[in-house]
């Protein structure tokens, strides 16, 4: 028999069984979705409870069916821990807007009228008038600022109703399992916990599971950045390259890369967000007060490192790390680079030399859409230094070298991360000279 033909008789009988399977399960868990959802729509919320729970248990990921579980447990008058935990994983993924609101109620059950008031100020700025109407936003925000506490929360001998509707918290995450990589230990980068928070270090993170969501992230850009290197070879290869086949061949893994580059990012940014809001919750359960000492003393310890690192004449601001709000930055011209300053007259030992990589420079600190843009996505994992210069121009850097090879592989990295523009620079004892000067001072390293 043709060995083709044998092939072929008996592969094909293998795939229609795998399909027939997978496309059983997909029936059986679609037919359970949408029960569940029926029963969530007609309001019996008890009935959609234990359907969502196992959803919500056996696909983690999905916001749809973490809003569902959260959101029906609270109309059963459940404010456990689950409850609180299943939105917030929805509202990572913005899944639906008014996830927001029964946060609000979560909080306003448990009497904590600050976080309540709180979820109900960010769903009202984002609720349609007719859901908002429908969900009488206006007087549950009427009773929470009186104080008043319209949920009936049931006890937890009353939850076990429900049989297994409550899913078991997840394993405590600690470093044994998860081990923070040595070279993020010793990173810096600037990340925005929240209106209050900025974090520099790793060892910032309060919540061990936050922390672990930002490793992830942190890891997602390595490897991304080694795809972005082996693509641009491969690009430089195909340019070279006569043969057409061999060509077909070098596009198809620049284009399997790109692929897998974006797959990257899309993870980087949903395990940023997911961090973000795990380290909010715990400084939700702090309270305001003590996250803004926390903060402050972060800032303190990041000025200290500055200036001993960098010191600065007295006619210099000292480098603070930069805020961009999106609602207050209108668009300019394209950045200015900085004039060089006056160099000094006499040389000065080759340490005193540091080289930065400059990505902006803006007067008085009216910076571009474009460096926006860039600076939002760039800032998340890197920390952005800047400065005002005796000509009034907000400059923006990243990185204190010694050694100008360092600063120059810092600037490759920064223009594929879209710092368009990005170049290096040179202080000599905090005065900036140009990088000829400093390279004959250090010899050329």
């Amino acid at each position: 028999m043709n060995k083709a033909l044998l092939s072929k008789r008996i592969i094909v009988p293998l795939l229609f069984t795998f399909f027939s399977i997978h496309l059983s399960f997909g029936q059986q868990t679609v037919g359970k979705e949408t029960l569940a959802i029926d029963y969530f729509h007609q309001g019996d919320f008890e009935k959609a409870l234990p359907i969502f729970a196992k959803l919500a248990q056996s696909y983690p990921d999905n916001a749809m069916y973490n809003y569902y579980y959260g959101v029906s447990l609270i109309k059963n008058n459940i404010f456990e821990t689950a409850a609180k935990e299943a939105l917030l994983n929805s509202v990572v993924d913005k899944t639906p807007v008014n996830a927001n609101f029964y946060l609000g109620n979560y909080f306003h059950a448990l009497e904590q009228w600050g976080e309540a008031m709180d979820f109900y100020d960010r769903y009202e700025k984002v609720g349609t008038k007719q859901e908002k109407k429908s969900l009488k936003l206006t007087s549950f925000v009427d009773l929470c600022q009186k104080k008043v506490n319209p949920f009936k929360p049931k006890k937890s001998t009353d939850s076990t109703l429900f049989g297994d509707a409550m899913l078991k918290p997840p394993p405590s995450i600690d470093e044994k399992s998860f081990p923070i990589p040595e070279a993020l230990k010793n990173a810096t980068f600037n990340f925005q916990v929240n209106e209050l928070l900025a974090y520099h270090r790793i060892s910032d993170f309060r919540s061990e599971a936050s922390k672990i969501l930002f490793t992830k992230a942190w890891m997602c850009t390595g490897m991304n950045d080694s795809i972005l290197v082996l693509t641009d070879s491969l690009r430089k290869v195909h340019d070279q390259i006569a043969r057409v086949d061999t060509r077909l061949g070098l596009v198809q893994q620049i284009v399997d890369g790109e692929q897998k580059s974006f797959q990257l990012m899309r993870d980087r940014e949903k395990f940023l967000e997911q961090s973000r809001v795990k380290e909010s919750a715990f400084w939700d359960k702090e309270g305001k007060k003590e996250a803004m000492l926390y903060n402050n003393s972060i800032l303190a310890r990041e000025n200290k490192i500055t200036a001993v690192k960098n010191p600065e004449p007295k006619s210099h601001e000292i480098p603070q790390l930069p805020v961009v709000k999106t609602d207050s930055v209108p668009a300019t011209d394209q950045q200015a680079r900085v004039v060089p300053e006056k160099v000094p007259a006499k040389s000065a030992p080759a340490e005193n030399i540091l080289f930065k990589v400059q990505v902006g420079a803006f007067k008085n600190g009216v910076i571009s859409q474009l460096f926006k843009k860039a600076y939002t996505k760039v800032s998340k994992l890197r920390k952005i230094d800047k400065f005002t210069d005796p000509k009034k121009f907000v400059v923006y850097t990243v990185g204190n070298f010694k050694h100008y090879a360092d600063a120059t592989k810092m600037k490759d990295q920064l223009l594929l991360e879209g710092m368009k523009g990005a170049f290096v620079i040179a202080y000599q004892n905090g005065l900036k000279i140009p990088v000829t000067q400093a390279l004959k001072i250090t010899g050329g390293n």
